[in-house]
C-alpha cells in the first residue's frame, strides 16, 4: 500500500513539473507540437527513408530451403500452426530451430485460452466489454501509408485506477488477433498508434504495459512494425518509461516519439488518419 501511495505521489508530483515546464519551456521546444524524442529515441527524420521512418515492414528472410527445413522440424513442436505460422517462428529466430521450437510450442498452449482470458474472439470480446464501451482500444478501418493494419489506443479513456487488468488484456488479444488476421498480400506487421494527448496518473498502467511488452514478445514477435506515441506529457511518460524500458530492452528501437501532425502528415494519406487523430 506505501509503496502503491508512493507512486502515485511521483507521478502526481511529475504531472505538476511537467505543467511547470510547459509555462516556461521556449516555444521552440518539443510539447505538443512537434517531436522531441527522449535520449533513448533520436532518430534522424530528415535521413530516414519512409520505410525506416515508419518502422519496419517484414521479419528476417530465409532462403527457401532454409525455410522448408526449419517448417519440417517446427512440425512435431507444434502440429496444430500451419505453414506460415511455423515459418514465422522460424524467422523470428533467424532460422534456428532450437530456439524456435519452445516459441512455438509455449504460443499452442498459451493460446489455447489466450492465458486464461478466453478460448477465441467471442470470448475475449465478452470479456473486455468494459473497455469496449469506452473504445480504448480498436483496429481502424484506415491502412496506414504502408498498408498496415493500424491498432489505435486512446489512453485518455483508460483509467489505471477503476480498471479490470483481465478486461484490458482481453481487449488488447482481441484487437491484435483481428489486426494480424486482417493482413493482406506479403504484408506481416502492424502499426500501434497510442494517443497520450491529454493523459495525466490515472492513465498510467504500468502493470499492463509490462504484461503487454511480454505478450508481445512471446506470442507475437515481430508483428509491430512500429508504435507511435502521440503528444506524450514529457515528464510524466520520461518517469513512467524509466520502469518500463528495461522491460522492453532492444525493442525500444520500435518506439517513436511524434506529434499529432507528424502522424496525419507521414503515416497516413491525406485526411484519411483514423477520425480519434483527425
Amino acid at each position: 500500500m506505501k509503496a502503491a501511495r508512493g507512486l502515485v505521489l511521483a507521478l502526481l508530483l511529475c504531472r505538476s513539473a511537467d505543467a511547470w515546464l510547459a509555462r516556461r519551456r521556449p516555444a521552440h521546444c518539443w510539447q505538443r507540437t512537434g517531436a522531441r524524442p527522449l535520449r533513448d529515441h533520436k532518430l534522424r527524420a530528415t535521413t530516414l527513408s519512409v520505410e525506416d521512418k515508419l518502422g519496419t515492414t517484414r521479419a528476417p528472410e530465409l532462403g527457401a530451403d532454409e525455410e522448408r527445413r526449419a517448417v519440417a522440424a517446427l512440425r512435431s513442436a507444434a502440429p496444430s500452426l500451419s505453414d506460415a505460422e511455423l515459418a514465422w517462428f522460424a524467422r523470428d529466430r533467424r532460422g534456428d530451430v532450437a530456439e524456435a521450437a519452445p516459441k512455438c510450442a509455449a504460443y499452442v498452449s498459451w493460446r489455447r485460452t489466450f492465458g486464461g482470458l478466453g478460448s477465441d474472439r467471442a470470448a475475449l470480446l465478452d470479456a473486455a466489454r468494459s473497455e469496449r464501451r469506452k473504445r480504448v482500444g480498436y483496429l481502424a478501418r484506415e491502412r496506414d501509408v504502408l498498408g498496415r493494419p493500424a491498432v489505435v489506443v486512446v489512453a485518455r479513456r483508460h483509467d489505471a485506477t477503476r480498471r479490470s487488468l483481465d478486461a484490458s488484456k482481453a481487449l488488447c488479444l482481441a484487437v491484435l488477433e483481428d489486426a494480424v488476421a486482417s493482413l493482406e498480400g506479403d504484408g506481416e506487421q502492424v502499426l500501434a498508434v497510442v494517443d497520450l494527448r491529454d493523459v495525466g496518473p490515472p492513465q498510467v498502467d504500468i502493470p499492463f504495459v509490462l504484461w503487454l511488452v511480454h505478450a508481445l514478445r512471446s506470442y507475437y514477435p515481430k508483428r509491430l512494425g512500429q508504435v507511435a506515441l502521440v503528444d506524450p506529457p514529457t515528464v510524466l511518460f520520461e518517469s513512467a518509461w524509466s520502469v518500463i524500458k528495461p522491460a522492453v530492452g532492444r525493442h525500444a528501437k520500435l518506439v517513436r516519439l511524434i506529434s499529432n501532425a507528424e502522424l496525419r502528415r507521414d503515416y497516413f494519406p491525406p485526411n484519411r488518419a483514423p477520425r480519434d487523430l483527425l
